[in-house]
């Protein structure tokens, strides 16, 4: 279980591809588990912990599929401001990381639910970053 929890940490901390996918399918690629076990394991959140971690991490690479949507339409809008928002949203998710992290590691040390929350965290301040991208000025 451990090992999985590590597992899917690491994964839920790379970065995603630009074109929104799947997360059912996401999730599989990344875990190697066949997509109808991932898809078992987010059908009931609460059914256990790998359901919670699971849905938790789904819910993270939503809001970063949205994320790259939204900054894609951005860089569109203004092509010059590409290079800008990119560097922005690089500091923006570092800090993102390092908070969530740190919240996750006080809150539940290492224990089982650290992944879950951590994730949580992350979509939430993933979501926040949506809305300084939309307001991100380029001058």
């Amino acid at each position: 279980m451990k090992r999985l929890a590590f597992f899917l940490i690491g994964l839920v901390c790379t970065s995603l591809h630009a074109a929104a996918t799947d997360p059912v399918d996401e999730i599989a690629n990344r875990s190697g588990l066949p997509a109808s076990e991932v898809s078992a394991l987010i059908a009931n959140c609460d059914a256990s912990q790998t359901s919670m971690n699971f849905c938790a991490w789904r819910d993270q690479l939503v809001a970063e599929q949205n994320l790259h949507l939204v900054m894609a339409d951005r860089e569109a809008q203004s092509p010059t401001c590409k290079a800008r928002l990119e560097k922005q949203i690089s500091r923006w998710i570092t800090q993102r990381d390092r908070a969530c992290r740190s919240e996750a590691q006080q809150a539940w040390g290492t224990g089982s639910m650290r992944q879950a929350a951590q994730a949580t965290c992350a979509a939430k301040q993933t979501e926040t970053l949506i809305g300084k991208v939309k307001a991100f000025g380029c001058r």
